[in-house]
Parts: C-alpha cells; structure tokens; sequence
C-alpha cells in the first residue's frame, strides 16, 4: 500500500483520486461431484485454504448437472458396472485459492473424492488488488522538483532533467514507472510521476 504521508501531508493535499489499479493471480479449482459428497468436499477444500474471498470463507460456485462413464475393466468404480456407459447426477464444484494453498487444496480435494478417478480442473485467473497501486494527487501549491528533493530526504533517480517548473498535479505509484504510466499521467493532466519504493524515489516529469 502506498504511503502518500511520505511525502505529501494530507494539509498539503486538495484532492487524492485512485487512477492505476494493480491485479493479483488466483487459482480457480473446479471438480465434479456426486450429491451426497458435495458438503464434505467443500469444507475439506475450505479448511485446506480454498474459498476465501476478503473477510468471507467457505465461498464456492455449485451446479447441478448429469456427468457420463463406462467403467473400464481394470476400474474400481464408485457407481455404475464395468463396460456399461453409466450417468451420474454430479454438482460442479468450483472454488478459489492462491498459490500458497493450491497444492493443500488438490490433496484435500482428492483425498475427499469418491471416485477412482476424479476430474478437477485448475484455471489462473486475475482479480484487482484491494489497494489502488497509483494515486492522482492535487497539491494546494505548487512544488518545484527541487522542492520534492528537500521534501522527500531520500535517495531519487530523476528521469527527466531538473527544471525550475512548478508543478502541483502528481501521480504517485510504486515500482517501475512504465508507459502505462506516463500515458495515464498525460490522460489525467498530470505533470510528475513520483514512485515510492520503501525509501527509494524516482521522479519523471510528464
């Protein structure tokens, strides 16, 4: 989460608007399961990490719907006959995780499921961070580069030479300062990108 403190107090501040958003990876684990089976999977899935969504847990998707085998003859099959086409009426399971729990999960899933062979499906999937990862911030006044300089008491990569221009229309981010960036920054009127990186600052001037 970036700290704006650090570098505009809020007195100084007219205005602060969310402009860049960051995406975080998550796991969806799908999986296909006879009824009776459905409420025990999904709490062993859950206790193992999956279906936690902010400050909400056990979250899943379920449909029902008819799924189809033939039992081969080496199989051992949880319902149906060896060599006979079988129909199963099946929920689809769906949950999420994140790396960390993924492996947790699958152990959970397959050491819960009924059958010989259980198919599950694992999709990547994006979702946007909580926390904007780039601000537009609007001073009351308007700040030379050297002025942040002295504000920011800090080591600071400039990207764009030193002028004596004031500027008072800032994006503050974190990390690289990209394309992406400077585009949004010419989008928004903005005059400066100021990254903060724990105490490490780059300035471009847009």
């Amino acid at each position: 989460m970036i700290n704006i403190e650090k570098i505009f107090a809020y007195r100084e501040i007219d205005s602060i608007t969310p402009l860049l958003h960051g995406y975080e990876k998550r796991n969806k684990v799908v999986t296909f399961v006879p009824l009776n089976f459905v409420d025990k999977i999904t709490f062993d899935m859950a206790a193992a990490g999956a279906g936690v969504i902010g400050d909400y847990t056990v979250c899943s998707f379920r449909m029902k719907g008819v799924g189809t085998f033939r039992p081969g003859a080496g199989s051992n099959p949880f319902s149906g006959k060896k060599g006979k086409l079988a129909f199963e009426e099946e929920v689809r399971l769906e949950m999420e995780c994140g790396d960390n729990e993924l492996e947790k999960v699958i152990d959970a899933l397959l050491g819960s499921h009924p059958y010989e062979e259980p198919a599950y499906e694992i999709y990547e999937f994006k979702k946007r961070a909580k926390h904007p990862a780039g601000y537009r911030i609007v001073t009351k006044k308007k700040y030379s580069v050297k002025d942040i300089l002295m504000k920011l008491n800090a080591k600071v990569e400039i990207f764009s030479g030193i002028t004596g221009k004031k500027f008072s229309r800032f994006l503050i981010t974190s990390g690289e300062i990209t394309e992406a960036h400077e585009k949004k920054a010419r989008e928004n009127k903005i005059e400066a990108v100021i990254s903060a990186d724990k105490l490490k600052y780059k300035i471009k001037l847009i």
